[in-house]
């Protein structure tokens, strides 16, 4: 049994989040923890929800962009230990439940067995991969490279409308003007 939160600027789970973020995900695809509570403690579009055991552990946790007519999941860790058993699944039908919209994530090309693996879990949860929608990751830090990535989405989109939300992603989360901007 699992219970789910949003978290604020203050909680004490931080510390645990930050060991599970940087161990889950490799420099190129995180920004600097500390810009991560700094994005927390202004609290208006970026939102992280934790999965705790009973005893209030970190089991997960899931960082998100609210834009309002979407959503935007940017990280998805499960601790090491649970793994495998179901918590992934969990935690993100816990979310689009208590989100309910459309929402955008980005994955590894299916280049291995794990990129495929990972974007079949996402697949089994409803979301569809854009096989055919070029997109790069802009770099979380000027010393860092883009990141060739691939969307995935749930929810209704045009090709329109997913040009409009990469640009809205672009801007609020990696600090990067487009042409019209």
């Amino acid at each position: 049994m699992y219970i789910f939160k949003e978290i604020s600027h203050s909680s004490t789970l931080l510390v645990d989040i930050q060991h599970l973020y940087e161990s889950a995900f490799p420099p190129c695809e995180r920004r600097d923890f500390a810009l991560v509570c700094d994005l927390l403690a202004r609290g208006r579009e970026f939102h992280i929800r934790v999965a705790t055991d009973a005893s209030g552990c970190l089991a997960a946790f899931l960082s998100y962009w609210d834009f309002g007519s979407f959503s935007y999941i940017e990280h998805l860790a499960v601790a090491p230990t649970l793994r495998g058993k179901g918590l992934g699944h969990t935690i993100l039908y816990d979310f689009f439940d208590n989100v309910n919209r459309r929402m955008v994530l980005e994955v590894e090309p299916p280049a291995d067995i794990i990129t495929r693996k990972r974007i079949a879990f996402y697949e089994s949860l409803g979301l569809t991969l854009w096989p055919d929608f070029p997109y790069t990751q802009p770099p979380y830090a000027p010393h860092l490279s883009p990141v060739e990535l691939r969307l995935m989405t749930i929810g209704t989109f045009t090709h329109t409308d997913l040009t409009a939300a990469v640009a809205t992603i672009h801007r609020a989360v990696y600090s990067v003007r487009s042409e019209a901007d």
